[in-house]
């Protein structure tokens, strides 16, 4: 009889192996290195290489195999590797390990990595190829270039005062001297002709001697006034004023302004100014809008908008069934805040709402009207162009049309010279004014235009604005503000080589961009990428078309000023000019563009859900074109680079956040999607999104003494964390605003990152932001991102703060955080 004890050793044999004849005769398998398919690898290629482990036949058990790495490269430093052994699992023949090869901007040879076999363990032995090198090809090397800028007799012209009278236009302009040295006399002049050249026709209005520039004594500029009598002119024509100085001294090392200003207007029938918008008479052809079928961005079937090249089909706004139902934003009142809006245009006229537009320098302009906004120069109104992407007549036979030809349109002139009180008018025309101008009965605000200042915060009174504009107006459910996001991406002096790639000047550059009640509108173009111009930052909300030049890539085409003699129509490298077939009247231009096109699109596409859902609040609108973003460029990479051996993410690729919302820093949330927009729209509850909370500030530990010493020239740079706890479990993040102080010698250096409870990551200041070049640092600066949209707030959360250029250093010395949430169904 067979003894417990005996049973239990056989049964542990067995469960060992020990008895299993088959793994006894097995024989080793070859364990061999497979080398890449290139011996070379390009650093600037930030690429990953894969190495495999071959066997040359299957184990029946795991194989492991330790790996060995050395040559030039050093690991970590110049490569990562995403295992150092690999186990190769029961009958299988392969396994991989990536080599993630980081870019640096560093001076250096070409360096050499070698994989060879460590010592095998499991039923393997080493093969024929048990070692293998490749080579990474040395990348571009670079510095930050930051020698001071000479600005030289950086003389520069400004207009001071316009004014047209029943008999002159007087006009006034300063000189003034941003100089880093002194500056000889010279003389300003002033001409007019009727040829936009000069050329023929020009006579003088005066010469001035302005006085030297003495570097370190403070100038108070004079006024220069010239006068041009309407008495020498004839009528119906048009006329031009060229006020420029003389060649720049010797002493300038640098001319950075052209110091040229350029007027032109018109006279009409009586010889006086053209102050009004006066309607042409137009004959259509039918009811077919004879340009619609080259507005690419309405339906691109890869037409080329009269460019030399054609676009990519379906690279547009994907409103081709909002166009077939005749979905026009019906009845939603658009403001246009801009330079003017010709209300007589013949393919404006009909959208115009009566009596709702004003003009803030009417005052200076005799024969004026305070409600036509009229732009009285012909050298091209931005604000009518804007007007005609968003609201362009429909099916009338003229031209072409907009995304929603069925608003109720007015425009507000704003006015262009310094006496003008900017911010006062900016105010009343944003919903800030219930008469003379009547603002606040407008639905949506487009507001193509902005400013780039280094870490400046929105003025108080323009936060109380739109604060009351998205609480009160539209009865309560809140007006949309539709912002440009700008078009300083490639606007680099001496670009640092991953500029290229992020961007110079990013979109937080614009302080009123940092706020959650505006959306910032980013630019796509034919090609379905991103415009080359257009800024990038985490508070972008969507993109929309915006095109590139209109000459070798398709622009955007929309309305200009009426006639050939006047608007943006005239300019040389415009394919739609006054020549075309198709532009006889001069009333189109073919090649606008920027954000300032992509902004009064996305207007258009919101005045198209109002109108298929009036109750919608202005957080139900950017909640829609969130998720119903289309996203494109769906396989960029992020950008990365080693500094001092530590790899830093500058811009992330597409990422997935914790509520599920893809954000770029190029697109925010993608393209506009009108279609989809409205199909959940209709099936959309309003108002469903909970109470808007704005929280309090929730500091760093220690907040007012952290002084936390940044690594010079390091990715790795400073980390620090803070804890929230009491915010509502059942809160949805709709926008964090970090604000931070950092003190640094040149705030460019800087890269501000900052991660959420979620591991969600959000680059909230880009590296070289050449926008805080010689600037120290950042103070107080408040910056907003849209990355984290829809996650919950409580627990810890990350700012990393890296400089990444050499020669300066600083230390983080404090950071916050506020969120706007509500409670999300």
């Amino acid at each position: 009889m067979t003894s417990l004890r005996s049973l239990t050793f056989i049964f542990l044999l067995l469960a060992s192996g020990g008895c299993d004849s088959n793994n006894k005769s097995e024989p080793p398998v070859n364990v061999s290195l497979v080398a890449p398919t290139s011996a070379n690898i390009q650093e600037a290629e930030n690429q990953t290489v894969r190495v495999f482990i071959s066997l040359d036949s299957t184990a029946s058990t795991s194989v492991m195999v330790p790996l060995n790495f050395s040559g030039s490269a050093k690991q970590n430093a110049d490569y990562a590797t995403s295992a150092d052994s690999i186990i190769v699992p029961p009958n299988t023949t392969s396994a991989s390990v990536d080599i993630d090869v980081f870019r640096d901007f560093d001076l250096e040879d070409d360096e050499t990595i070698t994989v060879s076999l460590g010592e095998i363990e499991g039923n393997g032995k080493a093969g024929t190829m048990s070692s293998i090198s490749f080579t990474i090809i040395d990348g571009e090397a670079a510095t930050v270039d930051k020698t001071p800028k000479e600005n030289g007799a950086n003389l520069v012209l400004l207009n001071t005062q316009y004014i047209i009278t029943e008999g002159s236009i007087d006009f006034a302009v300063v000189v003034l001297n941003f100089s880093d040295q002194n500056v000889a006399p010279t003389k300003l002049f002033a001409e007019w002709s009727s040829d936009m050249d000069f050329e023929t026709d020009v006579h003088s209005l005066g010469i001035v001697d302005t006085p030297a520039f003495v570097f370190g004594e403070e100038n108070f500029p004079q006024p220069y006034e010239f006068s041009l009598p309407l008495s020498g002119l004839a009528p119906n024509e048009t006329y031009y004023i060229r006020v420029y100085l003389d060649e720049v001294p010797e002493e300038a090392t640098e001319q950075i302004f052209d110091n040229v200003l350029l007027f032109g207007f018109a006279t009409n029938a009586e010889g006086k100014v053209t102050t009004r918008c006066e309607a042409p008479v137009r004959a259509a052809s039918g009811t077919e809008d004879p340009l619609f079928r080259e507005q690419w961005h309405l339906k691109n079937s890869g037409q080329s908008g009269f460019a030399n090249n054609n676009g990519v089909a379906g690279a547009d706004l994907q409103m081709t069934e909002a166009i077939s139902n005749g979905q026009n934003g019906d009845g939603v009142k658009l403001a246009v805040v801009d330079t003017g809006l010709e209300i007589c245009h013949p393919d404006l006229a009909a959208t115009v709402e009566e009596g709702k537009s004003f003009n803030y320098a009417f005052q200076n302009s005799a024969g004026s009207s305070p409600t036509d906004p009229f732009n009285h120069s012909v050298l091209g109104d931005h604000g009518t162009s804007v007007a005609g992407v968003a609201a362009a007549v429909a099916n009338n036979g003229l031209g072409g049309r907009g995304v929603a030809p069925g608003v109720k349109l007015r425009g507000f002139n704003l006015g262009t010279t310094l006496e003008a009180d900017f911010e006062a008018e900016l105010l009343s025309s944003l919903g800030g004014s219930s008469s003379n101008p009547d603002s606040a009965s407008a639905h949506i605000f487009n507001m193509s235009f902005g400013s780039e200042v280094p870490s400046e915060n929105s003025e108080e009174d323009f936060v109380n604005l739109v604060k009351m504009g998205t609480t009160d107006l539209r009865s309560g459910r809140g007006a949309l503000y539709v912002k440009a996001a700008g078009n300083e991406f490639g606007v680099c002096e001496n670009p640092h080589p991953i500029n290229i790639e992020i961007g110079c000047v990013g979109s937080n550059s614009d302080p009123d961009q940092n706020l959650p009640y505006l959306i910032n509108v980013g630019a796509f173009n034919a090609r379905d990428v991103k415009s080359s111009y257009s800024s990038a930052g985490a508070n972008l909300w969507v993109v929309a078309p915006g095109g590139e030049d209109g000459e070798e890539q398709p622009a955007i085409i929309t309305t200009d000023q009426i006639g050939v003699h006047a608007g943006f129509s005239k300019i040389p490298v415009n394919s739609l000019t006054t020549d075309h077939r198709s532009n006889l009247d001069g009333d189109y231009f073919g090649g606008f563009g920027g954000t300032s096109s992509a902004a009064p699109a996305t207007s258009g596409a919101i005045a198209i859900l109002l109108g298929v859902n009036p109750d919608l609040t202005w957080r139900d609108v950017k909640h829609i074109l969130a998720t119903s973003a289309r996203k494109i460029d769906p396989d960029i990479k992020e950008v990365r680079a080693a500094f001092n051996g530590k790899p830093y993410i500058a811009q992330h690729a597409w990422q997935i956040n914790a509520a599920g919302y893809s954000y770029h820093n190029w697109y925010g949330f993608g393209a506009v999607s009108v279609d989809d927009a409205i199909i959940m729209t209709n099936g959309y509850t309003p108002n469903s999104l909970g109470e808007f909370v704005e929280s309090r500030w929730f500091p760093a530990a220690d907040n007012s003494n952290l002084s936390l010493a940044i690594p010079d020239e390091d990715g790795a740079g400073v980390t620090h964390t803070l804890t929230v706890t009491d915010l509502p479990n059942t809160a949805n993040i709709e926008a964090v605003i970090l604000d931070i102080t950092v003190n640094h010698g040149y705030g460019s250096d800087l890269g501000v990152k900052l991660t959420s409870p979620s591991g969600t990551e959000s680059i909230v200041n880009a590296p070289f932001n050449v926008i805080l070049d010689e600037f120290p640092g950042m103070r107080d600066w408040q910056l907003m991102s849209n990355a984290f949209y829809g996650e919950k707030p409580n627990g810890t959360w990350t700012i990393q703060v890296a400089d990444l250029a050499a020669d300066h250093t600083g230390s983080l010395e404090s950071w916050r955080l506020r969120f706007y949430y509500g409670d999300h169904p």
